[in-house]
C-alpha cells in the first residue's frame, strides 16, 4: 500500500536516512512530476532490498514461529486432555447435553467480565466433571487422582507388548514406596510413548515422576494450596472442559485455545506458578479419565480434542512465546503422555490454515493424520457434525448444547471473555 499511493517505502527512508538512494541532498525537494523518475528507481530499489533481505526475515520472523507453534499445540493436546474412555452409562457420555441445576445462577449472554463475576457465576468450576452423570451436582467434588495402583481397563495389546509392560511395571517398583503409581494403565503410556523401547519408557517415566514430585501434584489435595493453583484461576487456565462423547464412543473435549491469552499469562504470572496452574488442571483430567474408565470398563485412549483458535493473535507466534510454550508442552507431555487419537481446530486464522497445508507434509506422518485444520464458522461446523451430534455442540458454535441457557456452556469450559484475565485474579 505504502509503494502504491507514490510515497517512500520504508527501505527507501532507510536508504535516504543513510543517504543512499533517494536521498535528498541539500536545496532539493522530491515533489511534483521532475520527481518521477526519481521515485521509481526508489521503488525499485526499495523491492530488490526486499527481494533480498526481507523475504528471509519473514521466513524466520513469521514462518518458523507459526510452524513451531503447529507442532507445539499438536504435542501438547496429545498430553493434554481433556478426553477419556467412553460410558453408556453416563448422562453426558451418552451424548446428552447436561442438565440444567436449578441452584445455579443462569449465565447470561453478556455477563460481566470481573473476577468477581466469574467467580460467582462458577465459570469453569465443573470442566473436569463432563463425563459423569450429573456434571454439576455441588455436592461432588472435582476428580481426585489415586496415588494407589488401579486396575484400571486396558487397550488392546499383542503378546510381546504385554511382556514388555510386566517387565517395565517390574523395573519401577521401587518408585511405589514414594506414592508414585506404577500400575499397567499408567506404564503402558508410557512405554507407547516411547515406541515400545524400555530402556527409553522406564527413563521418561522416571524422570515424570521427579516433575511431578517437583509440581507438588503426587498429593495435590495433601500437599498444595488448591485454592491459589486451582479454585482462582478456574475460569481462565484453561478456558475448556469435556463436552461428551462422540459418535465412535471418543470423549470429546474442548479449549478456547485463541482466548487463553498465553503470551500475556506468560508476562503476568511467574513460570513456577503458571507451571503449578497447568500440572493442577492435568492432574484433575487424568483423575477424570481413569474415574471414567473405571465405571464404564473402557481403556481411555483414542479421545478427541477440539481447539478453538478464534481470537489467536500475532502475539502468539513470537519466538519467545512459542520457547515458553514448548517448555510448558515438555511438562504436559510427561504428565500425561499418549492418551489422544484426534486434534479438530477450529475457527483458526486462514493464514494458519494456510501454512498449515503448505508446510504439513515436514510434520510425522502420524501426527499430521491426527490433526484436522479449518477456518470459519461454516466449515468449523461442520467438522464438529462430522465427529459429534449437535446436541453436545456448545450452542454459540451452532449446536444446542446450553447451561442454563447459556451458549458459550461457561461452567463447563470457562469464561468466554474477550479479555485477558482480570488483574484481581492474577
Amino acid at each position: 500500500a505504502t509503494f502504491a499511493s507514490g510515497h517512500i517505502g520504508p527501505f527507501s527512508r532507510a536508504r535516504c536516512a543513510r543517504g543512499g538512494v533517494g536521498a535528498e541532498r541539500p536545496g532539493s525537494r522530491i515533489e511534483g512530476s521532475c520527481c518521477e523518475g526519481r521515485r521509481d528507481r526508489e521503488r525499485s530499489a526499495a523491492m530488490e532490498t526486499w527481494a533480498d533481505g526481507s523475504s528471509r526475515r519473514l521466513e524466520e520472523d513469521l514462518l518458523l514461529p507459526l510452524l513451531i507453534f503447529v507442532v507445539a499445540s499438536s504435542c501438547v493436546w496429545y498430553c493434554l486432555g481433556f478426553l477419556a474412555g467412553s460410558s453408556e452409562r453416563s448422562g453426558a457420555a451418552a451424548g446428552k447435553p447436561p442438565k440444567s441445576q436449578p441452584c445455579l445462577a443462569a449465565h447470561p449472554d453478556a455477563g460481566g467480565t470481573s473476577a468477581a463475576d466469574c467467580w460467582a457465576r462458577g465459570d469453569g468450576r465443573f470442566k473436569h466433571c463432563g463425563l459423569r452423570a450429573d456434571p454439576f451436582d455441588p455436592t461432588v467434588g472435582p476428580p481426585i487422582l489415586s496415588h494407589n495402583n488401579l486396575d484400571l481397563p486396558l487397550p488392546e495389546m499383542s503378546e510381546s507388548e504385554r511382556r514388555g509392560l510386566q517387565e517395565l511395571m517390574a523395573r519401577v517398583e521401587d518408585l511405589r514406596a514414594r506414592d508414585l503409581r506404577t500400575d499397567g494403565a499408567t506404564m503402558i503410556r508410557f512405554l507407547r510413548a516411547r515406541k515400545g523401547n524400555l530402556d527409553a519408557a522406564e527413563a521418561y517415566f522416571r524422570k515424570a515422576c521427579e516433575a511431578r514430585e517437583k509440581l507438588g501434584v503426587v498429593r495435590m489435595e495433601r500437599d498444595m494450596d488448591l485454592a491459589t493453583y486451582e479454585r482462582i484461576f478456574a475460569p481462565w487456565w484453561t478456558r475448556g472442559g469435556i463436552l461428551g462423547v462422540g459418535k465412535q464412543g471418543q470423549i470429546i473435549g474442548f479449549e478456547r485455545f485463541g482466548r487463553s491469552y498465553f503470551p500475556e499469562l506468560m508476562h503476568a504470572l511467574p513460570w513456577d506458578v503458571l507451571c503449578k496452574l497447568d500440572a493442577v488442571h492435568l492432574t484433575r483430567t487424568l483423575a477424570a479419565f481413569e474415574e471414567h474408565a473405571m465405571r464404564s470398563g473402557r481403556w481411555f485412549g483414542g479421545s478427541i480434542l477440539v481447539l478453538d483458535l478464534e481470537g489467536l493473535g500475532w502475539e502468539y507466534c513470537t519466538a519467545k512465546v512459542c520457547r515458553t510454550y514448548a517448555k510448558l508442552v515438555e511438562q504436559r507431555d510427561m504428565l500425561l503422555p499418549n492418551t489422544l487419537q484426534h486434534i479438530l481446530v477450529i475457527r483458526s486464522p486462514k493464514v494458519f490454515s494456510m501454512i498449515w497445508n503448505a508446510f504439513q507434509h515436514l510434520l510425522d506422518p502420524v501426527v499430521r493424520e491426527k490433526v484436522e485444520i479449518v477456518s470459519g464458522h461454516d466449515a468449523s461446523l461442520a467438522v464438529l457434525r462430522k465427529h459429534m451430534d449437535n446436541r453436545i455442540i456448545p450452542a454459540h458454535l451452532g449446536g444446542q448444547m446450553k447451561i442454563n441457557g447459556d451458549p458459550f456452556c461457561s461452567l463447563l469450559l470457562g469464561s468466554p471473555s474477550k479479555e485477558p484475565p482480570p488483574q484481581e485474579a492474577i
